[in-house]
Protein backbone atom coordinates (compact mmCIF):
# COMPACT_ATOMS: atom_id res chain seq x y z
CA UNK A 1 0.00 0.00 0.00
CA UNK A 2 1.66 2.98 -0.66
CA UNK A 3 2.37 5.95 1.75
CA UNK A 4 -0.27 8.63 0.35
CA UNK A 5 -2.90 6.01 0.87
CA UNK A 6 -1.59 5.28 4.35
CA UNK A 7 -1.88 8.98 4.98
CA UNK A 8 -5.47 9.34 3.57
CA UNK A 9 -7.05 6.40 5.89
CA UNK A 10 -5.27 7.70 8.94
CA UNK A 11 -6.50 11.26 8.22
CA UNK A 12 -10.08 9.80 7.66
CA UNK A 13 -9.83 7.86 10.91
CA UNK A 14 -8.82 10.79 12.58
CA UNK A 15 -11.85 12.50 11.48
CA UNK A 16 -14.41 9.60 12.72
CA UNK A 17 -12.89 9.22 15.89
CA UNK A 18 -13.86 13.46 16.20
CA UNK A 19 -17.11 13.14 14.29
CA UNK A 20 -17.83 9.62 16.54
CA UNK A 21 -17.77 12.07 19.66
CA UNK A 22 -19.24 14.74 18.66
CA UNK A 23 -21.92 12.27 17.83
CA UNK A 24 -22.08 10.23 20.94
CA UNK A 25 -21.83 7.13 18.51
CA UNK A 26 -20.14 4.48 19.89
CA UNK A 27 -18.84 2.02 17.44
CA UNK A 28 -19.37 2.51 13.47
CA UNK A 29 -19.28 -0.86 11.93
CA UNK A 30 -18.65 -1.63 8.15
CA UNK A 31 -19.85 -5.08 7.22
CA UNK A 32 -18.81 -5.93 3.54
CA UNK A 33 -17.58 -8.92 1.25
CA UNK A 34 -16.59 -9.33 -2.47
CA UNK A 35 -15.94 -5.78 -2.92
CA UNK A 36 -14.64 -5.59 -6.29
CA UNK A 37 -17.84 -6.56 -7.51
CA UNK A 38 -20.33 -4.45 -5.21
CA UNK A 39 -18.36 -1.34 -3.68
CA UNK A 40 -18.51 -0.37 0.07
CA UNK A 41 -17.98 2.93 -0.09
CA UNK A 42 -16.72 3.63 3.38
CA UNK A 43 -13.54 1.11 2.62
CA UNK A 44 -11.69 3.65 0.43
CA UNK A 45 -11.70 6.03 3.06
CA UNK A 46 -11.05 3.42 6.07
CA UNK A 47 -9.04 0.98 4.58
CA UNK A 48 -8.29 1.97 0.82
CA UNK A 49 -8.00 -1.55 -0.80
CA UNK A 50 -11.05 -4.23 -1.54
CA UNK A 51 -11.59 -7.38 0.79
CA UNK A 52 -12.73 -10.73 -0.46
CA UNK A 53 -13.57 -12.47 2.46
CA UNK A 54 -16.51 -11.50 4.80
CA UNK A 55 -14.77 -8.67 6.85
CA UNK A 56 -15.97 -6.03 9.66
CA UNK A 57 -13.84 -2.90 10.81
CA UNK A 58 -15.11 -1.53 13.81
CA UNK A 59 -14.04 2.19 14.38
CA UNK A 60 -14.32 3.76 17.73
CA UNK A 61 -14.57 6.95 19.04
CA UNK A 62 -11.05 6.41 21.49
CA UNK A 63 -9.17 5.01 18.34
CA UNK A 64 -9.54 1.49 19.74
CA UNK A 65 -9.92 0.18 16.09
CA UNK A 66 -10.20 -3.65 15.29
CA UNK A 67 -10.44 -5.03 11.70
CA UNK A 68 -11.98 -8.79 11.77
CA UNK A 69 -10.73 -10.52 8.35
CA UNK A 70 -10.33 -13.64 6.07
CA UNK A 71 -6.79 -15.09 6.41
CA UNK A 72 -5.74 -13.77 3.09
CA UNK A 73 -7.29 -10.29 3.48
CA UNK A 74 -5.09 -9.21 6.53
CA UNK A 75 -2.03 -7.83 4.60
CA UNK A 76 -3.10 -4.49 3.48
CA UNK A 77 -5.49 -4.19 6.91
CA UNK A 78 -2.37 -4.18 8.69
CA UNK A 79 -0.25 -2.37 6.57
CA UNK A 80 -2.87 0.72 7.51
CA UNK A 81 -1.14 0.72 11.20
CA UNK A 82 -4.12 1.66 12.82
CA UNK A 83 -6.10 -1.67 13.28
CA UNK A 84 -6.03 -4.89 15.83
CA UNK A 85 -6.18 -7.40 13.37
CA UNK A 86 -8.45 -10.05 14.17
CA UNK A 87 -8.01 -12.98 11.41
CA UNK A 88 -10.32 -16.02 10.94
CA UNK A 89 -10.36 -19.25 8.40
CA UNK A 90 -13.90 -20.82 8.48
CA UNK A 91 -15.77 -18.18 10.14
CA UNK A 92 -16.32 -14.74 10.79
CA UNK A 93 -18.95 -15.04 13.80
CA UNK A 94 -16.67 -16.16 16.81
CA UNK A 95 -14.16 -13.29 16.73
CA UNK A 96 -17.13 -10.75 15.89
CA UNK A 97 -19.17 -11.44 18.79
CA UNK A 98 -16.03 -11.41 21.02
CA UNK A 99 -14.86 -8.17 19.72
CA UNK A 100 -18.22 -6.57 20.11
CA UNK A 101 -18.33 -8.08 23.40
CA UNK A 102 -15.25 -6.90 24.25
CA UNK A 103 -16.22 -3.01 23.42
CA UNK A 104 -19.56 -3.18 24.32
CA UNK A 105 -21.03 -0.48 22.67
CA UNK A 106 -24.43 1.16 23.07
CA UNK A 107 -24.89 2.68 19.57
CA UNK A 108 -23.58 1.30 16.52
CA UNK A 109 -23.37 2.72 13.28
CA UNK A 110 -23.85 0.93 10.27
CA UNK A 111 -23.59 1.65 6.32
CA UNK A 112 -27.67 1.94 5.68
CA UNK A 113 -29.04 5.03 4.28
CA UNK A 114 -32.39 6.67 3.07
CA UNK A 115 -31.02 10.12 2.05
CA UNK A 116 -27.31 9.29 1.50
CA UNK A 117 -25.62 6.78 -1.09
CA UNK A 118 -22.09 6.96 0.30
CA UNK A 119 -23.70 5.61 3.58
CA UNK A 120 -25.35 3.09 2.17
CA UNK A 121 -23.32 0.15 1.23
CA UNK A 122 -24.34 -2.24 3.64
CA UNK A 123 -26.64 -4.61 0.88
CA UNK A 124 -29.76 -6.58 2.45
CA UNK A 125 -28.42 -9.67 2.05
CA UNK A 126 -25.43 -8.65 4.18
CA UNK A 127 -27.45 -6.56 6.84
CA UNK A 128 -29.40 -9.74 7.42
CA UNK A 129 -26.09 -11.96 7.49
CA UNK A 130 -24.70 -9.47 10.22
CA UNK A 131 -27.68 -10.11 11.87
CA UNK A 132 -27.75 -14.06 11.69
CA UNK A 133 -24.15 -13.66 12.83
CA UNK A 134 -25.38 -11.72 16.02
CA UNK A 135 -28.60 -14.03 16.89
CA UNK A 136 -28.84 -14.20 20.55
CA UNK A 137 -27.74 -10.62 21.51
CA UNK A 138 -29.28 -7.55 21.44
CA UNK A 139 -26.69 -5.53 18.87
CA UNK A 140 -28.38 -5.68 16.06
CA UNK A 141 -31.40 -3.11 18.48
CA UNK A 142 -28.39 -0.79 18.46
CA UNK A 143 -27.80 -0.32 14.87
CA UNK A 144 -28.21 3.06 13.31
CA UNK A 145 -27.38 4.97 10.32
CA UNK A 146 -23.47 5.62 9.75
CA UNK A 147 -25.11 8.42 7.54
CA UNK A 148 -24.01 11.49 9.72
CA UNK A 149 -20.49 9.70 9.97
CA UNK A 150 -19.97 8.87 6.59
CA UNK A 151 -21.37 11.50 5.12
CA UNK A 152 -19.04 13.85 7.20
CA UNK A 153 -15.99 12.24 5.90
CA UNK A 154 -16.61 12.46 2.60
CA UNK A 155 -17.49 16.10 2.06
CA UNK A 156 -14.48 17.01 4.56
CA UNK A 157 -11.71 17.06 2.47
CA UNK A 158 -7.77 17.11 3.35
CA UNK A 159 -5.47 18.66 2.06
CA UNK A 160 -4.64 15.30 -0.17
CA UNK A 161 -7.92 15.02 -1.16
CA UNK A 162 -8.37 18.63 -2.20
CA UNK A 163 -4.91 18.70 -4.37
CA UNK A 164 -6.36 15.95 -5.95
CA UNK A 165 -9.58 17.58 -6.75
CA UNK A 166 -8.13 20.51 -7.68
CA UNK A 167 -5.94 18.36 -10.52
CA UNK A 168 -8.75 16.90 -11.86
CA UNK A 169 -10.88 19.92 -12.20
CA UNK A 170 -7.71 21.53 -14.06
CA UNK A 171 -7.41 18.56 -15.93
CA UNK A 172 -11.03 18.73 -17.26
CA UNK A 173 -10.40 22.22 -18.61
CA UNK A 174 -7.61 21.25 -20.02
CA UNK A 175 -8.53 18.93 -22.05
CA UNK A 176 -11.89 20.77 -23.11
CA UNK A 177 -9.49 22.92 -24.48
CA UNK A 178 -7.91 20.96 -26.47
CA UNK A 179 -11.15 19.49 -27.71
CA UNK A 180 -12.42 22.95 -28.50
CA UNK A 181 -8.50 23.91 -30.74
CA UNK A 182 -8.74 20.43 -32.88
CA UNK A 183 -12.93 20.56 -33.38
CA UNK A 184 -13.89 20.84 -37.03
CA UNK A 185 -17.40 21.94 -38.30
CA UNK A 186 -18.38 18.54 -39.16
CA UNK A 187 -17.82 17.17 -35.52
CA UNK A 188 -20.47 15.40 -34.30
CA UNK A 189 -21.33 15.63 -30.59
CA UNK A 190 -20.20 11.89 -30.54
CA UNK A 191 -17.11 12.87 -32.07
CA UNK A 192 -15.92 15.43 -29.83
CA UNK A 193 -17.07 13.16 -26.89
CA UNK A 194 -14.61 10.72 -28.78
CA UNK A 195 -11.94 12.91 -28.62
CA UNK A 196 -12.09 13.67 -24.67
CA UNK A 197 -12.24 9.96 -24.34
CA UNK A 198 -8.99 9.57 -26.51
CA UNK A 199 -7.35 12.04 -24.73
CA UNK A 200 -8.19 10.33 -20.75
CA UNK A 201 -7.21 7.30 -22.23
CA UNK A 202 -3.55 8.37 -23.00
CA UNK A 203 -3.18 10.39 -19.94
CA UNK A 204 -5.11 7.23 -17.63
CA UNK A 205 -8.10 8.98 -16.33
CA UNK A 206 -11.12 7.83 -15.18
CA UNK A 207 -14.85 9.73 -16.34
CA UNK A 208 -16.38 11.22 -13.24
CA UNK A 209 -19.77 9.60 -14.02
CA UNK A 210 -20.69 7.01 -16.25
CA UNK A 211 -18.09 6.40 -19.35
CA UNK A 212 -20.96 6.70 -22.20
CA UNK A 213 -22.85 9.82 -20.59
CA UNK A 214 -19.36 11.82 -19.82
CA UNK A 215 -19.30 14.37 -21.48
CA UNK A 216 -22.52 14.93 -22.18
CA UNK A 217 -22.52 16.75 -25.14
CA UNK A 218 -25.58 19.21 -26.42
CA UNK A 219 -25.18 20.66 -30.18
CA UNK A 220 -27.89 23.31 -30.96
CA UNK A 221 -31.20 23.99 -29.83
CA UNK A 222 -32.06 20.48 -31.09
CA UNK A 223 -30.22 18.54 -29.24
CA UNK A 224 -32.49 16.90 -25.96
CA UNK A 225 -31.26 18.73 -22.22
CA UNK A 226 -30.15 16.51 -19.21
CA UNK A 227 -27.84 13.21 -18.77
CA UNK A 228 -27.97 12.20 -22.32
CA UNK A 229 -25.66 10.80 -24.63
CA UNK A 230 -23.68 12.06 -27.64
CA UNK A 231 -25.16 11.48 -30.94
CA UNK A 232 -25.04 11.99 -34.40
CA UNK A 233 -25.39 15.96 -34.44
CA UNK A 234 -23.13 19.16 -35.32
CA UNK A 235 -23.32 22.69 -34.00
CA UNK A 236 -25.12 24.76 -36.83
CA UNK A 237 -24.01 28.23 -36.98
CA UNK A 238 -25.20 30.47 -34.74
CA UNK A 239 -25.67 28.19 -31.97
CA UNK A 240 -24.02 26.81 -29.11
CA UNK A 241 -22.19 23.42 -27.83
CA UNK A 242 -23.00 22.84 -24.35
CA UNK A 243 -20.54 20.57 -22.93
CA UNK A 244 -20.73 18.77 -19.04
CA UNK A 245 -17.84 17.43 -18.24
CA UNK A 246 -15.37 15.91 -15.31
CA UNK A 247 -12.68 13.57 -14.96
CA UNK A 248 -11.56 11.44 -12.05
CA UNK A 249 -7.57 12.07 -11.01
CA UNK A 250 -6.16 9.71 -7.98
CA UNK A 251 -9.91 8.82 -7.14
CA UNK A 252 -11.36 12.10 -7.11
CA UNK A 253 -13.45 13.61 -9.38
CA UNK A 254 -14.72 17.16 -11.23
CA UNK A 255 -17.86 17.97 -12.78
CA UNK A 256 -18.31 21.73 -14.73
CA UNK A 257 -20.13 22.44 -17.70
CA UNK A 258 -19.01 25.11 -20.23
CA UNK A 259 -20.29 26.59 -23.70
CA UNK A 260 -19.10 27.61 -26.56
CA UNK A 261 -20.98 29.80 -29.67
CA UNK A 262 -20.42 29.08 -33.36
CA UNK A 263 -20.07 32.12 -35.19
CA UNK A 264 -21.91 32.72 -38.24
CA UNK A 265 -19.97 34.72 -40.67
CA UNK A 266 -17.95 35.73 -38.11
CA UNK A 267 -20.96 37.44 -36.39
CA UNK A 268 -20.30 38.31 -32.39
CA UNK A 269 -23.36 36.38 -30.80
CA UNK A 270 -26.64 37.83 -30.68
CA UNK A 271 -27.34 39.91 -27.96
CA UNK A 272 -30.47 38.08 -26.57
CA UNK A 273 -27.50 35.31 -26.50
CA UNK A 274 -25.34 37.16 -24.42
CA UNK A 275 -27.67 38.78 -22.29
CA UNK A 276 -29.30 35.20 -21.19
CA UNK A 277 -25.82 33.69 -20.47
CA UNK A 278 -25.84 37.02 -18.63
CA UNK A 279 -28.89 35.91 -16.86
CA UNK A 280 -27.80 32.55 -15.90
CA UNK A 281 -23.98 34.10 -14.92
CA UNK A 282 -26.25 36.27 -12.27
CA UNK A 283 -28.19 33.13 -11.17
CA UNK A 284 -24.88 31.46 -10.05
CA UNK A 285 -23.25 34.53 -8.70
CA UNK A 286 -26.64 35.05 -6.48
CA UNK A 287 -25.83 31.52 -5.33
CA UNK A 288 -22.19 32.12 -4.65
CA UNK A 289 -22.87 34.87 -2.42
CA UNK A 290 -25.35 32.77 0.04
CA UNK A 291 -23.11 30.80 -0.01
CA UNK A 292 -20.99 30.82 3.61
CA UNK A 293 -20.67 28.12 6.75
CA UNK A 294 -24.16 27.23 8.74
CA UNK A 295 -26.38 28.12 5.62
CA UNK A 296 -29.16 25.34 5.18
CA UNK A 297 -29.03 24.53 1.59
CA UNK A 298 -32.09 25.26 0.24
CA UNK A 299 -31.21 28.91 0.89
CA UNK A 300 -28.75 28.74 -1.77
CA UNK A 301 -31.17 26.83 -3.86
CA UNK A 302 -33.60 29.78 -3.17
CA UNK A 303 -31.40 32.71 -4.16
CA UNK A 304 -29.98 31.17 -7.28
CA UNK A 305 -33.93 30.06 -8.28
CA UNK A 306 -35.32 33.70 -7.60
CA UNK A 307 -32.29 35.02 -9.43
CA UNK A 308 -33.45 33.26 -12.59
CA UNK A 309 -37.17 33.55 -12.17
CA UNK A 310 -36.87 37.26 -11.49
CA UNK A 311 -35.11 37.53 -14.92
CA UNK A 312 -38.25 35.92 -16.29
CA UNK A 313 -36.62 32.44 -16.86
CA UNK A 314 -38.96 29.28 -15.85
CA UNK A 315 -37.29 27.56 -12.42
CA UNK A 316 -35.32 24.71 -13.29
CA UNK A 317 -36.20 21.04 -12.32
CA UNK A 318 -32.75 19.92 -10.01
CA UNK A 319 -31.06 20.86 -7.75
CA UNK A 320 -28.76 24.24 -7.75
CA UNK A 321 -25.64 22.50 -6.89
CA UNK A 322 -24.15 19.80 -5.12
CA UNK A 323 -20.85 18.83 -3.07
CA UNK A 324 -18.11 16.88 -5.21
CA UNK A 325 -15.59 14.85 -4.21
CA UNK A 326 -14.83 11.29 -4.65
CA UNK A 327 -17.64 11.15 -7.06
CA UNK A 328 -19.35 14.30 -9.41
CA UNK A 329 -22.43 13.78 -7.21
CA UNK A 330 -21.34 13.35 -3.49
CA UNK A 331 -22.19 13.06 0.32
CA UNK A 332 -23.62 16.14 2.33
CA UNK A 333 -25.74 19.01 2.38
CA UNK A 334 -27.51 19.22 -1.30
CA UNK A 335 -27.96 22.91 -2.76
CA UNK A 336 -31.69 21.71 -3.63
CA UNK A 337 -35.10 22.81 -3.05
CA UNK A 338 -37.22 21.18 -0.05
CA UNK A 339 -38.72 17.83 -2.19
CA UNK A 340 -39.44 14.55 -0.68
CA UNK A 341 -36.94 13.12 -3.42
CA UNK A 342 -33.96 14.96 -1.86
CA UNK A 343 -34.72 13.68 1.81
CA UNK A 344 -33.26 16.11 4.44
CA UNK A 345 -30.26 16.85 2.66
CA UNK A 346 -31.17 20.51 1.44
CA UNK A 347 -31.85 20.96 5.43
CA UNK A 348 -28.06 20.33 6.14
CA UNK A 349 -25.68 23.18 6.65
CA UNK A 350 -22.92 24.07 4.82
CA UNK A 351 -19.50 23.66 6.02
CA UNK A 352 -15.99 24.79 5.25
CA UNK A 353 -13.88 22.82 3.55
CA UNK A 354 -16.61 21.49 1.24
CA UNK A 355 -16.70 22.14 -2.21
CA UNK A 356 -19.59 22.41 -4.28
CA UNK A 357 -21.17 22.98 -7.47
CA UNK A 358 -23.69 25.62 -8.60
CA UNK A 359 -25.44 24.81 -11.99
CA UNK A 360 -28.35 25.50 -13.95
CA UNK A 361 -29.52 26.64 -17.51
CA UNK A 362 -32.26 27.82 -19.84
CA UNK A 363 -33.45 26.65 -23.07
CA UNK A 364 -33.19 29.40 -26.04
CA UNK A 365 -33.10 29.38 -29.77
CA UNK A 366 -29.90 29.03 -29.91
CA UNK A 367 -29.32 25.81 -27.56
CA UNK A 368 -29.14 25.05 -23.78
CA UNK A 369 -27.08 27.46 -22.01
CA UNK A 370 -25.95 25.48 -18.88
CA UNK A 371 -23.40 26.30 -16.54
CA UNK A 372 -21.68 24.48 -14.11
CA UNK A 373 -19.03 26.01 -11.72
CA UNK A 374 -17.32 24.45 -8.89
CA UNK A 375 -17.16 26.36 -5.47
CA UNK A 376 -15.31 25.68 -2.18
CA UNK A 377 -16.28 26.53 1.20
CA UNK A 378 -14.07 28.53 3.34
CA UNK A 379 -14.71 30.52 6.77
CA UNK A 380 -15.29 34.02 4.98
CA UNK A 381 -17.70 32.63 2.26
CA UNK A 382 -17.72 30.98 -0.69
CA UNK A 383 -14.75 31.32 -3.89
CA UNK A 384 -14.23 29.67 -7.04
CA UNK A 385 -11.89 26.13 -7.19
CA UNK A 386 -11.63 26.58 -11.08
CA UNK A 387 -11.44 30.11 -12.42
CA UNK A 388 -15.16 30.32 -13.66
CA UNK A 389 -16.90 31.45 -17.79
CA UNK A 390 -17.66 34.20 -17.75
CA UNK A 391 -17.56 35.22 -21.50
CA UNK A 392 -19.18 32.90 -24.25
CA UNK A 393 -16.15 31.38 -25.95
CA UNK A 394 -15.87 30.88 -29.48
CA UNK A 395 -15.74 27.56 -31.87
CA UNK A 396 -13.53 28.60 -35.23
Amino acid sequence: MDAETVELVETKLDQAESRLEALDIDCWLTFARETSEIPEPALALILGADVVWESAFLVTASGDHHAIVGRYDADPVEAVGRYEVHTYDESIRDPLRDTLEALDPDRIAVNYAENEQVADGLTHGMYRRLCSLLEGTDYPGRFESSAPVMGSLRHSLTDLERTRMKRAAELTEELLAEAVEAWEPDWTEARFADFLHDRMREDGLESAWSWDGCPAVDAGAAAPVGHTHPGDRTVPPGEVLHVDFGVRYEGYASDIQRLYYRSHEDEAPPADLQAAFDDVRAAIEAGKAVLEPGVPGHEVDAAVRKAITDRGWSAFEHAAGHTVGRNAHDAGPLLGPRWDRYGDRPERTVSAGEVYTLELGVETEWGYLGQEELLEVTDEGARYFLPPQTGLRTLE
